[in-house]
């Protein structure tokens, strides 16, 4: 497997709710592309959730908060980021899923739920890390994307 692209996003609460892209080349004759994908922390639990939880719950139950007296029942609070992937002809698929570690694979034949098999066109290509939710004052991301290319077809 050749690696096309090995890194780590930091990513701090104020990306929260924003896309981080990742470009990368494929080269021509690839025939598979595998990505490994990780973040963390997955969770915030205990007293450090406690005020995310309280502001939550006064913005969304206003007059009605005092009804709301048992915060523990929310915990724990998740971190959410999530991929999207486009070739240079368009959207190839996501993976927007709550598992804060995943691996996904493309071919022409085959590919992971929610991800489109087909050709696999040489050229630049877009990973994007959906950020849906930060709970963490910073989250650490690692991606590597590898890919098994036919030599003997040039």
């Amino acid at each position: 497997m050749n690696i096309l692209l090995e890194t780590e996003a930091h990513l701090l609460h104020a990306c929260e709710k924003t896309n981080v892209t990742l470009p990368f080349t494929v080269p021509k004759n690839t025939t598979l592309l595998r990505i490994s994908y990780s973040y963390a922390p997955k969770t915030l639990d205990g007293e450090a959730a406690r005020p995310i939880i309280e502001a939550c719950l006064r913005r969304d139950t206003g007059e009605f908060y005092s009804e709301y007296p048992d915060w523990t029942q929310y915990l724990p609070l998740k971190n959410l980021v999530t991929l999207s992937l486009d070739s240079p002809e368009g959207f190839r698929g996501c993976a927007h899923r709550q598992a804060d570690v995943q691996t996904h694979i493309l071919s022409s034949t085959e590919a992971s739920p929610g991800f489109l098999p087909g050709a696999l066109p040489a050229g630049e290509w877009r990973l994007v890390l959906n950020v849906h939710a930060l709970v963490t004052k910073i989250c650490d991301c690692r991606i590597k994307i590898e890919a098994e290319v036919d030599f003997c077809d040039e």
